[in-house]
C-alpha cells in the first residue's frame, strides 16, 4: 500500500485555515483510486512543541494508482487548491508501507499485494492439494514437471543470490560460482532459517518475486522452453502462474546455465526438490 502524506506546519491566513482545509480534504477524497483518508491533529513531540500541527494520509493500492490520481482532473484541482491556501507550509510525501513480518512468515496474501501494487501480470492459483515438491505440483496442475520453477537462495560470502531452476534437476552451485568468478567453497545453500529471514517465506513456499530482500537473480535457460510456468505461491497449497517473459521482466534475472548436467554427481550442498 502507498500513502500520500500531507504535513501542515502551521495554520495559514488567519482564521480561514480550517475552512480551506476542509475544502481541500473534500477535493482529495474525490480523487480516483482513493481507498481511505485519515486525518490527525498533532499535539506535540518529545520536546514539547512540534513543527507540524496537522496531517492527512490518503491511501492507495499502489504507486501507479497514486500517480494516476494526481494526474487526474480531481488530483490537479486538489493540488492547486492545496498550494493556494497552504503553499510552502504544506509538506507532501509519498510513503510505501513495508511488509509486517512480526506476525510470522509471509503468505499468498502478501504475494497478491505485491502483484497488485506493481501491476504484475501473474496469478496465484490453488490446485486444491498440497504442493510441497515439484512432482506433486506438476501432478496437481496437470502440467509438465519442467514447467515448475523453483526459487533457490544461495549465500556467496554472506550475500544472497536467487537462482531459478525447474523440474527435478538440481541447481549446481559450481555453475553459480563460475558465473560469479568465486571459489566453489564460497557458495552455500541457505538453510531454512536463512531462507525465511532473507525472503520472508518458508522453504517450499518461496515465490520468485515479491521477496523481503532484493537480490541478484539468475534464470536457467531451460525455463525459457515454456511460455507459462508455475512457481511458489507463498503457501504450501498455492502456486504462482506467470509467463517466462514476465518473470524475466520483473526479476531482472540474467539468463545463465545453472542446472546440473549429471544428476548422479554429488557435491555436498544442493537445493531441495521443491518449488
Amino acid at each position: 500500500m502507498v500513502r500520500l502524506v500531507i504535513l501542515f506546519r502551521q495554520a495559514t491566513k488567519g482564521g480561514t485555515f480550517d475552512l480551506r482545509y476542509a475544502r481541500n480534504l473534500a477535493l482529495l477524497r474525490k480523487m480516483p483510486g482513493v481507498q481511505t483518508v485519515h486525518e490527525a491533529q498533532v499535539i506535540g513531540g518529545p520536546a514539547g512543541q512540534a513543527p507540524y500541527h496537522r496531517l492527512v494520509e490518503v491511501h492507495f493500492a499502489s504507486f501507479e494508482a497514486l500517480d494516476a490520481a494526481l494526474r487526474s482532473p480531481e488530483g490537479v484541482a486538489a493540488g492547486k487548491d492545496l498550494m493556494d491556501f497552504a503553499g510552502a507550509s504544506a509538506e507532501v510525501l509519498f510513503v510505501e508501507e513495508s511488509p509486517d513480518l512480526s506476525a510470522g512468515p509471509l503468505g499468498p496474501a502478501n504475494l497478491q499485494a505485491f502483484l497488485d501494487n506493481h501491476q504484475i501480470d501473474a496469478q496465484i492459483v490453488f490446485p486444491g492439494a498440497p504442493t510441497p515438491t515439484v512432482p506433486a505440483a506438476a501432478q496437481a496442475l496437470g502440467v509438465e514437471v519442467d514447467q515448475i520453477v523453483k526459487s533457490v537462495v544461495f549465500l556467496v560470502d554472506g550475500k544472497p543470490f536467487l537462482v531459478y531452476g525447474c523440474g527435478v534437476r538440481r541447481v549446481d552451485p559450481r555453475k553459480l560460482a563460475e558465473r560469479l568468478h568465486v571459489n566453489r567453497k564460497k557458495v552455500r545453500l541457505a538453510d531454512a532459517d536463512q531462507v525465511l529471514e532473507i525472503t520472508g517465506y518458508t522453504v517450499g513456499t518461496v515465490p520468485p518475486v515479491g521477496l523481503k530482500t532484493p537480490m541478484p537473480a539468475f534464470l536457467d535457460p531451460a525455463i525459457q522452453r515454456y511460455e507459462t510456468v508455475y512457481a511458489g505461491g507463498g503457501g504450501i497449497d498455492a502456486l504462482l502462474r506467470i509467463s517466462c517473459a514476465e518473470l524475466l521482466r520483473v526479476s531482472g534475472a540474467e539468463v545463465a546455465p545453472m542446472l546440473r548436467d549429471d544428476e548422479t554427481e554429488a557435491d555436498g550442498a544442493d537445493d531441495a526438490d521443491e518449488p
